[in-house]
Parts: C-alpha cells; structure tokens; sequence
C-alpha cells in the first residue's frame, strides 16, 4: 500500500512540472505603452522617450537620464552711488528660468566729506559751529558744537564767583555776563532773551559795582541795559522799580527826542566809567563808539538745590592720616566739607627690589615691622615728633640683618641722602629712643667722634650707604626714617 502512495505522489509532482514548463506555455504577445520623455531643466534632469509591455510590465526601450541644461547666466550691470543716489552691486540671473544667481546689492547714497572744519569755536553762552564739504558735490555739511560749561573759581578778595573762561560773575543768585557784540538795542534784547537771560538790570549799589568792575577793562565804549523810557518814564524789562540810577551829569537828555534807551560807559568811552546814558535804540558801529551786551540770569536757586564745583582736595589721603576735601556752590557760597579715611597699608613684595612694598605709600614691610622713608628736610628732634605724631618712631637698626633691610629698601627708592635714626648719646653711652639695648652698630670708621661738642645725634648714609656718623641734632637738612610695630 504504502508503495502505491507513493508512485501516485511522483505522478502528481511530475505532472505538475510539465504543466509548468515553456513547451506547454504560450509566450506574451507584448502591447507596447509609450513611457513619455520629461524635458531636463537648469537645475534637474531629464529622460527620454521609453516603452514597457501593459500585459506583461516588460521594458521594451529604457529610459535615459538627461544631464540639467545648467543656467544661462545674464549680468545685470552694477550702478555707482551718487551723493544723492543709491547705487546698486553687479548682479546675476538666468535668462531662462529667471532665478537670481548673484542678487544686487544696494549701495547707500553718500558724500564725500573732507574734514570738519571750525566756522565758529563755541563758548559759555553760544554754541560753535564746525562744517565740511563734499569733494565730489561741493554740498556743505554744518553742525553745532556743544557751549563750553562754565568753570567757576571763588574771588578770595570780593567773596565772588568768577568763570575762568568767560569771566562772568554770580551776584547775589543772578549771573552777569559780557557778550562783544556790537548790536542796536533791540538785537541786544533778542540776544540775551535767547541763551535765557535778559538785558541787565541794576537796582543797587552792590550791583552797579559789579558790572562797573566787569567793564574796566572793556572791548567797547557803551553796552546796552534793559531799560527804556516810555511816556510814563524809565522802566526796566523785568518789571523791576526803576528807583536807583547812576545817571551821567545831565542824562538823560533825550536828545533829538529819540534817546529813549539805557546804556552805561565803559572804560573806552571817554566818559566816567559806569555812568549811565540815554541813547537811540538802533545806535551802533559809529566811528566813535561801539555797543556790547551785558546780559542777566536769574539763577532761581532754591533751597534744596546747589550748584556745587568738582571736589577740591584740602589734605591728601594716605596710610598715615585722614584726607579732606571740599567744594562749593557757586550759586550761593555753601562750602561743603568731607573726610578721606585713611588708607590701608596693601604690601606686595617685589621681585626686582626685593622689597615688600606698599601699594598705596613707598613704606615697607620687614619682621613684622613698617618702615618708611620721608625725605623732607627736618633736625632729629623734628624727625622724631613727627613720628610720634605718625605713632611710630625714628627707626632703630639692633641687628646686621635689619640694616641689611634698610640698604635694600633705600637702594629701592634710589635714596642717597642724610638720614636721621632713632640713636642718641646722653653724655655716658647711646640709646636708642625706644630704650632697645644699643649693641649692634654700623659706624662708619673714626665715627662716633663728638666733634664740636655737640654732634649726640645717629645718623645714617654719611659717605657709604647705611653706614652711621655723630651728627649735631639742629642739622635741619636731613631725611628721616619712621618705624611702626606692625
């Protein structure tokens, strides 16, 4: 049985194999579909023309790959700025897809400047002006610069304030200046309106003084006032009284009925200076005489407010005492004080000197002591009061390594001179000041030798560095050295 399952199986299996097999099949009668070609671009590929069977999906003609054309660059050309125009860069695209290979830059419009040139230099009271010009348009470019800030300084003899640069003066909370136009009346009165002042006003006899002195030593020979006469009589611009004056002998005459306005003589104008006169508005430039302008500021101080110089230094800060310092309102003469605490030593040692220094002072630092040389000239007794008065005292050199210190320190300071230290002789043997025992010493050969009786007093660098010598304490010409316990 198992025999005949088995003969039947090949059967089935053979006969399957020649079902399948190409002498039993019939081959495909293709239907040919044109595969249509695609144009390459500038940037992407193409393909040709290709066909494949609709029955069977055979290809019958491939297709082929076409390389991109590539772009056909046209140049926009570049275009110069002008003073006034923009320019523009070299640009590229293409004349066939029109995209922007190289885009066109804009180049700004701009002139041609040479350099700034001053027209006018500014002062306290005007801006100055400064201009350049184009080379390649002749256009003309000007602008402000900025009004100088006043600088005042205090008069020691009249107690008043005084601008450095321009000389006008603050007076009882108003500021007086001189400006060297020479103008008509009406344009002194536009002028000083402008920079926020008016035509000056005297009411007193504090005031008359200040604008006399102000005028002494003037460029012109009148200057204009802000007052007129009208039919009522003098007033002032300000609305002020007209009750003080300093009229010149028979002014005001009103002469030809037209001397309505208020000048006062300068030092030039042949006439007492500081006196008054009456004169016609749009007088000015006469071949005997010239008018300027003295304008007022009401400086509107108030209570709160000051207007306070740079800090000035009074005493110099330093690690061994206090600085001060103070300033002053220029409006009103307030003085304001204030203290500098005193610095703190910072030592740094010094490769190059060998020498641990102080940042802020030239004293050093050796043992757990300061020492610092002063090289002003004192006798001993004043070198040692003033140590006192540091609370050190003048140094004391006990060992060969502290004087080794005091060499290298004054090799450091490239110092040579004659200096005090604290030894002393009381007629049997020497001390030092801080009663250390005198045991070691450096003196120089043949020293100590008490000539003339009253050389008591150690000091050092008397031909070679460091070393000692017997001095007369009343030597007034001597640096000195101060010591301090660390």
């Amino acid at each position: 049985m198992k025999r005949i399952v088995l003969i039947f199986t090949l059967l089935i299996l053979c006969l399957a194999c020649l079902c399948s097999c190409d002498l039993f099949t019939k081959p495909c009668e293709h239907s040919e579909v044109i595969d249509a070609a695609v144009a390459p671009t500038c940037t992407e590929t193409g393909l040709t023309e290709g066909k494949h069977c609709s029955i069977c999906g055979e290809v019958t003609l491939a297709q082929q790959t076409v390389a991109p054309l590539g772009h056909t660059e046209i140049i926009e050309e570049a275009k110069a700025a002008t003073c006034t125009e923009d320019g523009l860069t070299t640009g590229v695209h293409c004349s066939v897809c029109k995209v922007t290979i190289i885009e066109q830059q804009v180049v700004p419009a701009a002139h041609t400047y040479g350099e700034w040139e001053q027209v006018s230099e500014p002062d306290c009271f005007f801006e100055g002006e400064r201009k350049r010009v184009c080379s390649v348009c002749s256009r003309v470019d000007s602008e402000a610069t900025a009004r100088v800030e006043h600088s005042f300084v205090k008069n020691e003899e009249s107690g008043l304030f005084t601008c450095e640069k321009c000389n006008s003066r603050i007076y009882n909370g108003h500021l007086y200046g001189i400006i060297d136009l020479s103008t008509t009346w009406y344009e002194a009165y536009e002028i000083c309106e402008s920079i926020g002042g008016h035509l000056v006003t005297i009411t007193d006899e504090g005031e008359q003084a200040l604008v006399t002195d102000m005028i002494s030593n003037a460029v012109h020979h009148i200057y204009w006032m802000g007052a007129y006469r009208n039919t009522d009589g003098w007033r002032w611009i300000t609305s002020e009284k007209f009750e003080y004056t300093k009229w010149h002998y028979r002014k005001p005459d009103n002469a030809g009925s037209i001397e309505w306005y208020l000048n006062i003589y300068a030092e030039k104008a042949n006439e007492p200076l500081g006196e008054w006169n009456d004169l016609d508005a749009n007088k000015t430039r006469a071949a005997s005489y010239t008018s300027g302008i003295i304008c007022e500021w009401d400086l509107d101080i108030e209570e709160s407010e000051h207007y306070f110089t740079e800090w000035q230094t009074v005493t110099e800060v330093s690690c061994f005492a206090d600085g001060e310092e103070y300033r002053i309102c220029t409006h009103c003469g307030l003085e304001e004080t204030k203290k500098l605490d005193q610095l703190k030593h910072n030592f740094v040692f010094n490769e190059a000197t060998g020498v641990n220094s102080c940042e802020h002072c030239s004293a050093a630092m050796y043992d757990g002591r300061i020492y610092m040389i002063f090289t002003g000239s004192a006798s001993w007794f004043d070198a040692a009061e003033k140590c006192m008065a540091l609370g050190g005292h003048l140094v004391t050199i006990t060992s060969e390594s502290e004087q080794t210190f005091i060499n290298t320190y004054m090799n450091s300071r490239s110092f040579r001179d004659r200096t005090w230290i604290g030894g002393y002789y009381d007629g049997a043997k020497f001390n030092w000041v801080t009663d250390e025992a005198f045991e070691y010493t450096n003196w120089h050969r043949g020293d100590p030798n008490f000539t003339g009786g009253s050389q008591f007093f150690v000091s050092l660098n008397y031909s070679t560095l460091g070393q000692w010598t017997d001095d007369d304490p009343q030597n007034a010409n001597f640096a000195y050295i101060c010591e301090w316990e660390a």
